[in-house]
């Protein structure tokens, strides 16, 4: 799901503070102390007692080999409003973290000014590990460790492909191919691709799908420098290809009015839609009583040519804070908590993707047999890049959403729809980027 970055700025502002009250040399110099408390805001600790079962070893083991070493796991809710409000604390009481959860590119983009660079604490080995850099680098400084994987793609139901006629051995891999099966879908009765577009983010999947389907890699790598504009190719030739899937009604007629919470995954879920837009963070979905059985992913979709990289990028990012006393340390228990072991616990407890490369699949396919063409593609080494309604600051990702749902509701063009994203990109380019 595409978070909301509209706290950043704001955030931006406040860690500016904390770091202004809290600079100054530690005990090691600018690496920090190299015993204390790390203190670590985790989003997902809270909400996940699978989250929070690994990150428990996590600590425990981590102190273990850091004797004098204590790390203080703090609980947040994934909620701007109140991570604005704790951020504010923190500057106001001129204390904070030592490592922060926060989310790929935006967040480590308008934060950085308060973030530490810890390039010299990342080892070769280390960073070819991990996929997901591009989320967490900017100005050839890393930001952060990212945090498994979260990509894109098309699940879809075999038992409907097979009522309407269609191969579910063969499914659609390119945005004709699936106007061809949507025609086929609604010949039998049965609504092709589910979701709800009322909040904008299937706006943002679906673009950010056929973006990977319509753009190189270097047009990718201009996107996440912030200097390709949306309304020219490859942007242009994926939101036309939404449009088209939209104008050849792959969508039920009430898609653009549907709230995506709790509506838009209800379709598929019930098993009367074929196909579903989904996030494979977790693939939970596919263990379901009524439709488990029969789900299988499509992780690649060709729109104007070959896809050459897959749309995923790191779920979230581990920062240092520039304000950290202990800056050393908190890039090392970032570093190993994205280790194999514990990314391999995490999908074996809970399915949480990894981006580790050292992860085994094996028990995984066994219950999510459905996934194993993507899990095909990533162990045979097919590139990653981050979604590209990922990189996007907040109030550009809002105008795109917003136009785009006019757009499907047939109250403006796409062309404009467009040069208004193309208009926020070019005012936000020179503050965001400090140009």
């Amino acid at each position: 799901m595409r978070r909301s970055l509209s706290i950043a700025a704001a955030a931006a502002v406040v860690f500016g503070l904390a770091a202004c009250a809290q600079s100054g040399s530690s005990a090691n110099g600018d690496d920090g102390a190299s015993t204390g408390t790390i203190k670590v805001w985790d989003l997902l600790v809270g909400s996940d007692k699978n989250w929070k079962a690994v990150m428990d070893k996590v600590d425990a083991e981590f102190a273990k080999a850091h004797p004098g070493v204590k790390v203080d796991r703090i609980a947040q809710p994934a909620d701007p409003s109140a991570i604005h409000q704790l951020m504010q604390a923190a500057a106001q009481s001129k204390k904070g973290p030592d490592l922060i959860m926060i989310w790929a590119w935006g967040d480590v983009l308008t934060l950085k000014p308060s973030l530490a660079p810890i390039d010299k604490y990342i080892s070769a080995a280390e960073r070819k590990s991990l996929t997901g850099w591009e989320g967490t680098t900017f100005d050839d400084k890393t930001y952060g460790v990212p945090i498994g994987l979260q990509g894109l793609g098309i699940s879809y139901n075999s038992k409907l492909f097979e009522q309407a006629g269609l191969n579910p051995d063969d499914p659609p891999t390119s945005t004709d191919q699936l106007l061809k099966a949507c025609t086929a879908l609604n010949a039998a009765g049965i609504t092709p691709i589910g979701g709800g577009n009322k909040e904008g983010y299937l706006s943002g999947w679906t673009t950010s799908t056929l973006y990977a389907g319509s753009a190189s890699i270097a047009q990718a790598q201009k996107n996440s420098t912030y200097t390709a504009p949306f309304n020219k190719p490859a942007f242009s030739d994926a939101a036309e290809g939404v449009m088209k899937l939209v104008d050849g009604k792959c969508f039920d007629p009430n898609m653009p009015a549907t709230p995506w919470y709790p509506d838009g995954f209800q379709k598929f879920q019930d098993g009367k839609a074929a196909m579903q837009f989904t996030i494979y963070s977790q693939f939970a979905y596919m263990q379901d009583p009524k439709i488990g059985q029969y789900i299988k992913f499509i992780p690649s979709v060709e729109n104007t040519r070959t896809p050459e990289f897959l749309p995923a990028g790191a779920m979230n990012v581990w920062a240092v804070t520039s304000f950290s006393q202990h800056k050393k340390l908190a890039a090392e228990l970032a570093l190993f908590q994205e280790g194999a072991k514990f990314q391999q616990e995490r999908l074996d407890k809970a399915g949480y993707f990894p981006n580790n490369t050292g992860v085994s699949f094996d028990a995984f396919l066994k219950d999510h047999p459905g996934a194993t063409g993507l899990v095909d593609m990533l162990k045979k080494g097919e590139k990653t890049f981050l979604p590209v309604h990922n990189m996007q600051d907040s109030k550009t990702n809002d105008i795109y959403q917003n136009q785009l749902e006019l757009v499907m509701l047939g109250q403006t063009t796409l062309k404009d729809a467009l040069q208004a994203t193309e208009d926020s990109r070019a005012q936000q380019f020179p503050v965001l980027m400090a140009k």
